[in-house]
């Protein structure tokens, strides 16, 4: 039998491509490493070596972010885009050759009125409005205090479980959009409650300042849901601000106002400033967040980041202490030579308050087969007497 090798399976993909529009465009990454670290542990000085090494060579068929759209012409037709093509042969030195593709994203609408108007096929529109950002958001665990309480109240969190709806958008004019929203409950094979949730959304544009607004109820729900909101942001250089507020009555009345802002002090230079408030909760949250980039800037080659949390500051509660959270992380780069280091502080109200830090630095011996020399340490909680562990090593990277 003959092998399919990788050049005959480009060549078969790029036949089976000729009659749509998509373009094929062979490409590869090829990258490794090799690193060897000698360590201690500073807690029971223990002592050792540890080898690492990856290894990975991925060979795309089709540019990134690859996206196809068949659609007809004139004031009605039907239009679908297939989004995130992606088929890639992906191997490293763990678990050898793999065909791998993500999977596609599919959106499906009618256009009638020349373009001014949107029916929605595919996919089901999203009821649960939130026209406040949170302030505290913990979905990837980054961080330890951070514990996402004020986030998703209009609606209650209810519309965002419904799977199936439609929706109509139109464009009234370059200031002017309106929106209906219409999902159930399940499909009509499990929805015996008759259970419908509708919504209505205007955006309204005046030159740099945007106003979003919205309502939604649900039929035949135990409470009859009912939530609203609007959102005011103002968009320019060198400010970006925000004003908001969500409100809910399901079995009974929940609010949350908030805002935020983002001055931009410098090339790549931001600050920020978030602050939430829960009315059902009766919460204050706010944040505040400076970066520094590595280039350009305010300092040529210092890169930092401070972000500050204060956290449930007026909530009395006996399990809602005030919490806050600091993390701070700066780098400098110097030639070949590159320190950095970072300290995260808190305390939240589950735990004892904490302290860790970090402390790394590279230097670059060689550049034909970048090698580098580095020496770190990273403790553990300080504040428990976690000292962590000392490492000094070399890596070799392809």
């Amino acid at each position: 039998m003959k092998r399919l090798t990788l050049l005959t399976i480009l060549l078969v993909v790029v036949g089976l491509t000729a009659g749509f529009a998509l373009e094929v465009k062979p490409s590869f990454e090829l990258s490794g490493l090799g690193q060897v670290t000698w360590g201690i542990d500073l807690d029971d000085f223990s002592t050792g070596f540890e080898n690492y090494a990856e290894a990975d060579l991925t060979v795309n068929l089709f540019a990134e972010d690859t996206e196809d759209t068949k659609k007809g012409d004139g004031d009605w037709y039907g239009s679908i885009t297939l989004s995130d093509i992606e088929l890639y042969w992906t191997a490293d030195e763990a678990t050898g050759a793999a065909l791998n593709g993500d999977a596609l994203g599919v959106e499906a609408k009618i256009i009638g009125l020349g373009g001014d108007l949107a029916i929605g096929v595919y996919n089901a529109p999203d009821i649960g409005y939130n026209y406040v950002v949170a302030v505290e958001d913990d979905e990837d665990d980054d961080y330890v205090v951070p514990e996402d309480e004020g986030d998703g109240l209009i609606g209650g969190g209810l519309y965002d479980t419904l799977a199936y709806g439609t929706y109509v958008s139109y464009t009234v004019s370059e200031m002017l959009m309106l929106g209906f929203d219409i999902v159930s409950g399940d499909t009509h094979i499990l929805n015996d409650a008759q259970q419908y949730a509708f919504g209505f959304e205007v955006q309204l544009l005046f030159g740099a300042i945007e106003v979003d607004a919205g309502v939604c109820y649900g039929f035949n729900y135990a409470t009859s849901p009912f939530g609203f909101g609007a959102k005011v942001a103002y968009s320019s250089d060198p400010v970006d601000a925000w004003v908001g507020f969500d409100g809910e009555v399901d079995g009974g009345f929940a609010w949350e106002v908030g805002g935020g802002a983002t001055f931009t002090l410098a090339e790549g230079v931001t600050a920020d400033l978030g602050v939430v408030y829960g009315g059902s909760y009766q919460d204050l949250d706010a944040k505040v967040a400076f970066t520094e980039p590595g280039e350009a800037g305010l300092v040529d080659g210092l890169d930092a980041t401070l972000t500050v949390w204060v956290l449930d500051v007026l909530d009395d509660a006996a399990d809602d202490d005030l919490e806050y959270q600091v993390n701070f992380d700066a780098g400098y780069q110097m030639g070949k030579l590159y320190p950095h280091f970072g300290v995260e502080y808190g305390d939240p109200n589950d735990a004892a308050a904490y302290l860790e830090v970090y402390v790394h630095c590279d230097y670059d011996l060689f550049e034909a087969a970048p090698t580098t020399l580095f020496v770190e340490w990273t403790s553990g909680d300080l504040l428990a007497s976690a000292l962590g562990e000392f490492l000094i090593g070399v890596k070799v990277e392809y």
